[in-house]
């Protein structure tokens, strides 16, 4: 089985199985394990099964899952339960790991950025942050830590915008995702002459309603 860059390089190619499996790989770095679970029923009955139980082995014994589509978001969720058991080192080896597998694994860099902040290395935390901010800028957690970031350094103004971002987020609904580019898909899919039509049949009915 293919690893994450031989994946990307045959998604690009134009393989369509490539593409769709990317983009289960793209709802695995959100931790939209949900969303991931609905994608896989779309697969073929072996494939399907596959991702059906990668999904299940990520949830309930992570260390046994060997697939290499889901060794990345593996190393991440063994890096947070080692975060949560106090052991960071170990914790940061795991997400060093997921990045070496799969470099845009935001999820991972964020983990990252948030070790140096506890270690006060402000500075190695935002490139990191930064750099997980350009593949997820809807990510209101990471909009959080930029926040606890600009509270330490001082600058209150960043620190108020990323967290008035981060409600904001919170309080939207989670944007799909194109299975073709990853981006996410417009809120209102009308076109904008569909929403001035609209517009205007309202504006008509509101002057000339009896």
């Amino acid at each position: 089985m293919e690893g994450v860059k031989d994946l990307e390089a045959e998604a690009l190619s134009g393989d369509p199985k490539a593409q769709a499996l990317l983009h289960f790989l793209r709802l695995l770095r959100r931790k939209d394990y949900a969303g991931a679970r609905a994608y896989a029923e779309g697969f073929p009955e072996g494939e399907r099964e596959r991702l059906l139980r990668g999904l299940s082995l990520l949830e309930e014994d992570p260390e046994a899952l060997d697939d290499p589509l889901f060794a990345a978001e593996k190393e991440v969720v063994l890096g947070v339960k080692a975060v949560r058991e106090g052991r960071r080192e170990e914790a940061e080896a795991h997400f060093k790991r997921a990045l070496a597998l799969d470099p845009a694994h935001h999820r991972a860099l964020t983990n990252l950025g948030t070790l140096h902040l506890e270690r006060g290395e402000l500075e190695e935390a935002l490139a990191l942050y930064q750099e997980a901010l350009k593949l997820a800028p809807e990510d209101p957690l990471l909009h959080e830590n930029l926040a606890a970031l600009y509270k330490r350094k001082g600058d209150l103004d960043k620190m108020v915008a990323h967290m008035k971002r981060a409600t904001r987020l919170k309080m939207a609904p989670l944007p799909s995702l194109d299975p073709l580019t990853g981006k996410p898909r417009r809120r209102f899919p009308l076109p904008l002459w569909a929403w001035l039509l609209l517009f205007a049949l309202l504006a008509y009915l509101f002057l000339h309603k009896p």
